[in-house]
């Protein structure tokens, strides 16, 4: 990790003005409902970590073939600021990606490091917060560092609100009643029980706990979701594809390298899809993946089709969200199924190969109709994917600062600061820097005041639209095939947000031995050459799709969001490969030629170059051929300045 300059006389001011030389109290703007009340003192506390665990009332695991214990002992850190008694400070709490583990050290002083990798930055923020007037906790999510099994702890379940968290919610219980001891600011006038002032934040799956206990906890006063998912099923088998390449990235990261203790339904599937399975290859379908997952050779046990759906589809907004507009109790205790108004900001990648752009528009639209303050931020950040050579960028949009804006979202939420960062926070910010070459490219970002979504109306849209369109793949397809959908005539217009598709219908073809996945991206063909818009892919597979699976908010599909600014002559349409390596078996965790480097990809842990059954040194590739039709394909395409109440940031 390294550190910027002045760090000593950045602690020195700190010091000096926290904890002057004079006794007395001062209060902050906001009393108990705003900026901590301080207490100054001539010998400070200094800033320190302190170790802690709480034992929870759930077991560790929620399944019985398990053998689950009757309760979880969940470990975290506190990381202290500088302090003096009858200080009070709000409270963040932070957790981890998946096979990753709590934060266990501060920053030097309270530098940001914005100019690091989107994930990478949010952690190093959140270990200097201490020296903003923060205190800590980051926790060791169940299955993870010293939650496991083996130290009292239990079984990574994915974030099921029934789980992980009642976990986070025990640790808020366990912060108002040492409130005292370790600083931490009470709103003992709220009437919530147990309240303090709070906020969440973290990356992924560090990112997937905070929604769910948004939801379920009153507590909560502001979020901050990095890279995360709105349904699972949407993000590992889109379409009922098999994401292959990342499904089995994240076993192999979780609990081949990272020792994750899953439960059993979570090790079913890893089992399925990672290196250690030859069978792999053939997983290309969700009804392939039950069909393995459900036999004699599934291990640790036998897991149905409609299990996996059950499991995954609960851990996430979407199941939320489709239980409140039903009327339904989510079923975890609460008085009644309605998201509460939490302010939320969200920081999501465009070229995320995991949890894609349209996932945080989906999010961001159910905590907007709640009626909380909601913004996003894409960046060239996230999930990156090792078998394409991808590298993660900032959590930047254009010229604005994702690690800053989350630093003035917690200041204004948890102290009551007004401030021109904040005010600088859009309601969205769509990165639209070049895809070749990301993330080595010149920042740009698209100021809105809505996400945009298909094609768009008004002064400064720019209509792209096609009727219908049919596409075929043949067995002998090596390069994609492009169906044109508008040309660009003119400078100065933008390719921003969700592409729709009303129904896309797919067939398999002449030669297909395999399940048949249409992979589907949209691209622009440029003085020549192809271009695949932030390296989004999504899967289809055979039959006719209406709507995202599993997603069933629109009735249209949603493909990935994306941004890209577009040049005269530019052709923008759709592509359909014969095979894709995201959506390839991971066949070996050797390091091969084609590959190189170590790649940080979803909790900060390096992992080893990885080929793919795509790879040509392999000479394995996927026979796919297969025929799409589809109708109402819509692009959102505009000119910034003209459009309403849009503006670059560059």
């Amino acid at each position: 990790m390294r550190f910027i300059g002045g760090g000593l006389l950045a602690a020195a001011v700190f010091l000096l003005a926290a904890c002057g030389s004079s006794q007395g109290v001062t209060t902050g703007s906001g009393g108990n409902g705003g900026g901590p009340t301080t207490a100054s003192c001539a010998a400070p506390t200094p800033p320190q970590v302190v170790n802690q665990s709480v034992i929870v009332n759930v077991p560790s695991d929620l399944d019985p073939t398990s053998n689950p214990t009757p309760t979880t002992k969940i470990a975290f850190s506190l990381l202290l600021p500088a302090r003096c008694p009858g200080d009070a400070f709000p409270l963040m709490l932070h957790s981890h990606g998946y096979g990753g583990s709590r934060l266990t050290t501060l920053a030097t002083n309270g530098d940001l490091k914005p100019t690091d990798p989107m994930f990478a930055s949010i952690d190093e923020l959140t270990q200097a917060l201490p020296y903003h007037g923060y205190v800590v906790i980051s926790f060791d999510e169940r299955g993870h560092g010293d939650s496991k099994p083996a130290n009292g702890g239990g079984y990574a379940r994915i974030i099921d609100p029934a789980a992980e968290t009642q976990d986070a919610r025990a640790i808020l219980d366990w912060a108002y009643d040492n409130a005292a001891q370790y600083n931490i600011q009470q709103e003992n006038n709220s009437g919530v029980a147990k309240d303090v002032k709070v906020a969440t934040i973290g990356g992924s799956y560090g990112g997937g706990f905070q929604l769910p206990l948004a939801a379920l906890d009153p507590r909560i006063d502001a979020i901050i979701p990095v890279g995360t998912w709105h349904d699972l099923l949407y993000s590992l088998l889109p379409g009922d594809a098999v994401k292959l390449a990342f499904d089995g990235l994240l076993c192999l990261q979780g609990a081949d390298l990272g020792g994750v203790k899953n439960t059993p339904v979570v090790a079913a599937l890893c089992n399925a899809v990672n290196v250690n399975n030859p069978l792999a290859f053939d997983l290309r379908s969700r009804a392939n993946l039950a069909n393995f997952t459900s036999s004699s050779l599934s291990q640790p046990r036998a897991v149905g089709d409609a299990e996996l759906i059950k499991f995954f589809g609960s851990h996430g907004m979407n199941y939320f969200q489709a239980q409140q507009k039903a009327g339904l109790p989510w079923g975890y205790g609460e008085s009644k199924a309605q998201l509460p108004k939490v302010p939320a900001l969200f920081i999501q990648g465009n070229r995320d190969n995991l949890f894609n752009l349209t996932e945080a528009y989906w999010n961001q639209r159910y905590f907007t109709q709640a009626g909380g303050d909601v913004r996003m931020l894409s960046t060239e950040g996230g999930h990156m994917n090792p078998l394409a050579n991808m590298t993660e960028g900032t959590a930047d949009c254009g010229k604005l600062s994702g690690v800053n804006a989350a630093l003035a979202w917690m200041d204004h939420y948890l102290k009551g600061v007004s401030s021109a960062a904040f005010d600088a926070i859009p309601k969205v910010c769509i990165s639209v820097a070049d895809t070749v070459g990301s993330p080595d490219v010149t920042p740009v970002g698209l100021l809105l005041d809505q996400f945009p979504v298909g094609s768009l109306s008004g002064t400064g849209a720019v209509p792209a639209t096609l009727a219908t369109l049919t596409a075929n793949v043949s067995v002998l397809a090596i390069s994609p095939v492009f169906v044109p959908v508008t040309t660009i005539k003119g400078s100065g217009q933008v390719l921003a947000g969700a592409p729709t598709i009303k129904s896309l219908t797919v067939a398999a073809g002449a030669g297909a031995i395999q399940a048949t996945d249409a992979f589907v991206g949209v691209g622009i063909v440029r003085a020549g050459k192809t271009i695949l818009v932030d390296d989004q892919v999504t899967a289809f597979g055979v039959g006719t799709h209406t709507s995202n699976r599993n997603v069933d908010e629109d009735d249209f599909i949603l493909l990935p969001a994306i941004g890209e600014r577009l040049q005269d002559g530019d052709q923008v349409g759709l592509l359909f490969y014969p095979q894709h390596i995201q959506y390839a078996a991971i066949v070996s965790a050797e390091g091969l030629s084609g590959l190189t480097g170590l790649v940080s990809t979803i909790a900060g842990v390096p992992i080893p170059p990885i080929t793919s059954s795509l790879e040509p040194v392999l000479g394995l590739f996927y026979v796919d051929p297969y025929t799409v039709t589809a109708n109402d394909i819509e692009l959102p395409i505009l000119v910034p300045g003209q459009y309403a109440n849009s503006s670059l940031s560059q």
